[in-house]
């Protein structure tokens, strides 16, 4: 038994010592980075066809110029919630906003005249109703917001 335990001994203490020398081995295997080699690769612009030039130039000769438009008249049409609106809720709407920000309120011949340049552009419409006029947001002024 002792010649047993013994050689049982022996053997756990040949495996200690052989895990150490695993590890080493571990630590001794080249790293990834090691077994690649990297190359320059050369590099350029790539070129445009003729037929997707052709195609670019004729979206662009599609495409409508947009309207430069000032700052009253973007929030004018934001102030569109609906579809139609009367000029006094109009002025309400926008004075509530220029007021705060120390601008004076807009007078209703100066509304007016904002609107009959959004109706130029063709960004609202308007029509009579009860002897007032009514404004209407078109589509192309629903684009416009969006």
């Amino acid at each position: 038994m002792e010649n047993e335990k013994g050689e049982k001994l022996e053997e756990k203490e040949e495996k200690k010592v052989s895990f150490p020398e695993k590890s080493d081995q571990k630590k001794k295997k080249p790293v990834a980075k090691e077994l690649i080699e990297l190359t320059h690769v050369e590099t350029r612009k790539q070129e445009i066809s003729q037929r997707t030039k052709k195609f670019a130039e004729s979206l662009e000769s599609e495409k409508k110029p947009i309207e430069k438009l000032s700052n009253d008249e973007m929030t004018i049409l934001q102030s569109f919630m609906g579809k139609r609106l009367f000029l006094n809720r109009i002025a309400i709407i926008i004075n509530q906003s220029r007021i705060p920000s120390g601008k004076e309120p807009f007078k209703k011949a100066e509304l007016e005249d904002l609107m009959n340049g959004l109706i130029s552009k063709g960004l609202i419409t308007s029509e009579m109703v009860n002897k007032e006029k009514v404004y209407i947001l078109t589509e192309k002024g629903r684009e416009f917001i969006l």
